[in-house]
């Protein structure tokens, strides 16, 4: 972000507070609440004769009951620091986008609103939560939402750190209700206009939640998109209220064969071409078997309408075991399976020890084993035709070659709190891969000042 619109987003925070009245609450008001964290880490990764080091800051900062309870603001965002340039080598296997050193603001924004919270303007970076949390410098305006019936209206002009949008307009508007006792439904509209692309996509929501019971929640949301079936599915949670752990959650997807013109909904579309219709459902169960013994099972699935080597069918199969035998330990065995079409399979067994001493330290301990088959072709070549963005990749002679690589992980992490408000992090990991020539190694640490 240049220094302009940093400049812009100081004075707007500035002025907020200014016009709101300082941040003494009121005589029968709430006290202002502050909350943040600052948190450096470094990053290093090494693989033979590839190094990387990078530098990373974290960042947020929330307060709340500021103005005699009606302004709140609120900050985040990342630094970045490559901290050994980017590599040049097309075989380094740490060349990624995030090469070059950059600064970016996710949210700062100011909230100003009535002590009911029942009409209120966000200004400022923001997330929309209600609209495919698309990133965008602009105001949402709240009317009534926790009313009866409210709505709320958004736009302003997206944020991307990648490419130019600087002419790409999103704005949009919903209508939320609460028809009765346990119910909340939502329907929006949004529109998103490219510059570049000189299209649109006109995008409409309805998303349904419904309490069923003290322990029993439900939800129902349909995505339609230029007119087409964008996404459809429902959940059905139940958390158990009494003594004994007992948790579960259902699910279905359906993603449809629609039609998106923008680089937001479409950024991968001119390589690997049209979102092609699938349907997923997956299921887990948390159950306490004994006063120390946990058992998870989960199962997920997806199903394509026709299936080519980017639109696969897939069943992925969990089962962990976790450990709570007290005094500070746990533990945790996890397996997976993944049965893919074409044979293609995947298993990993993975497991962890880890020990808390009260609130001041803990350590953990932990190793994992993957294995692969699947088919590789045997070679390949790629086609571009010069006149259009589309790249074909065709293989030469059909034939493929089965490969079964294996990778060995282990890792050891641990956490300090020195004081009741800072804490170090550091954890170190190592990989062997039986595809790789050398094994991979990794160094994270991390200093947290909390307010």
């Amino acid at each position: 972000m240049g220094v302009s619109k940093a400049s812009h987003y100081a004075a707007l925070l500035g002025a907020g507070l200014f016009l709101y009245g300082g941040t003494a609450a009121g005589q029968d008001g709430k006290a202002p609440v502050y909350s943040g964290s600052l948190r450096a880490s470094y990053d290093w990764r090494n693989q033979g004769d590839y190094d990387d080091n990078d530098a990373y800051g974290y960042w947020y900062f929330r307060g709340r009951n500021l103005g005699d309870e009606r302004v709140d603001v609120y900050t985040s965002g990342r630094l970045h620091s490559d901290l050994d340039g980017s590599g040049s080598s097309p075989y380094d296997p740490f060349r990624s986008l995030d090469d070059d050193s950059d600064f970016r603001l996710l949210q700062f924004y100011v909230d100003v609103h009535d002590p009911d919270q029942m009409i209120g303007v966000r200004y400022g970076r923001q997330y929309v939560d209600i609209a495919d949390y698309i990133q965008m410098d602009g105001a949402q305006i709240r009317l009534f939402e926790p009313s009866t019936v409210g709505g709320r209206v958004f736009i302003g002009k997206p944020v991307s750190e990648y490419s130019s949008v600087s002419g790409d307009l999103f704005l949009g508007a919903s209508l939320v209700g609460h028809p009765w006792d346990g119910n909340e439904s939502r329907a929006t509209y949004a529109r998103y206009e490219d510059d570049s692309e000189g299209a649109s996509d006109d995008h409409v929501f309805l998303d349904v939640k419904q309490r069923l019971n003290d322990e029993t929640r439900a939800r129902a949301y349909l995505s339609v998109m230029n007119g087409d079936v964008r996404m459809g599915g429902g959940d059905l949670i139940y958390v158990s209220m009494e003594d004994r752990v007992l948790d579960a959650v259902l699910g279905l997807r359906r993603w449809g064969d629609y039609d998106a013109g923008t680089r937001v909904y479409s950024p991968l579309e001119d390589v690997l071409g049209d979102l092609e219709p699938f349907t997923m459902a997956y299921g887990r169960v948390t159950a306490e078997m004994l006063s120390w013994l946990y058992l998870s099972p989960g199962a997920m699935w997806r199903e394509p309408d026709e299936s080519d080597f980017t639109n696969r069918g897939f069943g992925r199969y969990d089962l962990s075991f976790i450990l709570e035998p007290g005094d500070g330990f746990q533990s945790t065995v996890a397996l997976e399976y993944w049965n893919v079409e074409d044979d293609d399979k995947f298993f990993s067994v993975s497991g962890d020890i880890r020990y808390r001493y009260r609130k001041l330290w803990e350590l953990s301990l932990g190793a994992a084993y993957v294995d692969y088959t699947y088919l590789q072709l045997a070679d390949y070549s790629v086609f571009t035709d010069d006149t259009s963005a589309p790249v074909t990749i065709q293989p030469l002679d059909g034939t493929r070659v089965e490969r079964t690589p294996d990778v060995f992980t282990y890792y050891l992490r641990g956490r300090w709190n020195l004081t009741e408000k800072t804490a170090l992090r550091i954890s170190g990991e190592i990989e062997d891969d039986s595809d790789a020539e050398d094994p991979a190694y990794r160094l994270r640490t991390s200093f947290e000042v909390r307010l």
